[in-house]
């Protein structure tokens, strides 16, 4: 691409996860037909979503737990120079809820909700990370909402950010599921950096991401039951590939893979979703927006893959006014700058 510029890159993807977010949580749990019948159509912009339960209270463009918790991970990220461990993910979880009490406990999921309480108690965060026997515990889609940074301060080195993805993963969502989810999202990410990336190279980084984060999570976490993350991306690739316009896109995504709170389906969906509209970051969270179901987190996990494939410029003004308007306790410019730096530290070797 001319012009190429890395920080650009970064910006861009922390920014539209956070846009992602923020645009789909009016839509939180509705139906596709919910959606279109609540606001006369489609979703195609920033609205006042503050009666849903999920964003009660919130103003128009404002962020929920997804892209708060991202910049906290991120923070963490930072911290450690790109090399995050287990208990500094942990410290970036019960630093979200402190720094941010609009978003919790409100926005806590299913995951995140008993990790917080158990951290505060003392106890372990890789056994907290890898307890069971709860419907969803360990396998819902927290992880990869706020793994954008894993990616970020790695472009082009998938493995460094599948490890990265892996450490922030283990105090919470300590399963083979999760592990892949956030790796293939971390390692999408990662492609999407590189200057000339191509939606081919980023398919293939999330499908790399996924199969390594399945091994080390059977391998060293405990294994959930359900399908694989891996074989859902595949699916939600050639349902991308096929369909022609979001419209359709949105409509068989939701039928042959779903719109839930899990890893497994929010990110192939998400996955899909960023290759129908070939990488467009408008169509991208558009598409997450009005997909139903878990909107927001579908938008924000998408947005962060297009907005590193298409940089912070090719996101519309208008939405990045409001949006940094709305949202000042998200420093991303100065969180962008930090990642950039350990990312040119670290090389850009590809795995």
């Amino acid at each position: 691409m001319q012009n190429y510029n890395l920080y650009d890159r970064i910006l861009g993807s922390l920014t539209l996860a956070g846009i992602g977010d923020a645009i789909g949580a009016p839509s939180e749990a509705m139906s596709r037909d919910e959606i279109q019948r609540k606001y006369g159509g489609r979703i195609t912009t920033f609205l006042d979503g503050s009666d849903n339960p999920y964003a009660l209270g919130n103003a128009v463009g404002e962020v929920t737990d997804d892209a708060s918790q991202m910049y906290e991970m991120s923070l963490a990220i930072i911290r450690t120079g790109g090399d995050l461990t287990a208990e500094a993910a942990a410290d970036a979880i019960l630093n979200w809820s402190r720094n941010f009490p609009r978003y919790y406990p409100r926005n806590a999921g299913p995951t995140t909700r008993h990790v917080i309480t158990e951290l505060l108690e003392g106890k372990d965060p890789i056994e907290i990370g890898m307890t069971g026997c709860e419907y969803n515990r360990g396998v819902s889609n927290g992880a990869a909402m706020r793994v954008a940074g894993a990616g970020l301060a790695h472009p082009g080195d998938w493995e460094r950010a599948a490890r990265t993805a892996i450490a922030s993963c283990r105090p919470s969502h300590g399963t083979q599921h999760a592990f892949a989810g956030a790796c293939a999202i971390a390692c999408g990410i990662s492609e999407a950096l590189t200057e000339g990336a191509q939606i081919s190279g980023v398919l293939r980084a999330c499908l790399f991401g996924a199969e390594i984060g399945q091994r080390v999570g059977e391998e060293t976490a405990r294994r959930a039951c359900g399908v694989g993350v891996r074989e859902q991306i595949l699916r939600a690739i050639g349902i991308g590939y096929d369909c022609v316009g979001m419209k359709e896109a949105e409509e068989t995504l939701e039928r042959r893979i779903g719109n839930d709170g899990s890893m497994q389906t929010s990110v192939a969906v998400a996955i899909g979703l960023f290759l129908a509209a070939d990488g467009d970051p408008v169509k991208t969270v558009l598409g997450g927006a009005n997909i139903g179901g878990d909107t927001d987190t579908i938008a924000c996990i998408a947005g962060s893959l297009a907005g590193a494939y298409a940089g912070y410029g090719a996101i519309p003004a208008d939405w990045r006014g409001l949006f940094e308007k709305v949202n000042p306790q998200l420093k991303f410019r100065e969180a962008a700058q930090e990642l950039e730096k350990i990312a040119r530290s670290g090389g850009e070797a590809h795995a």
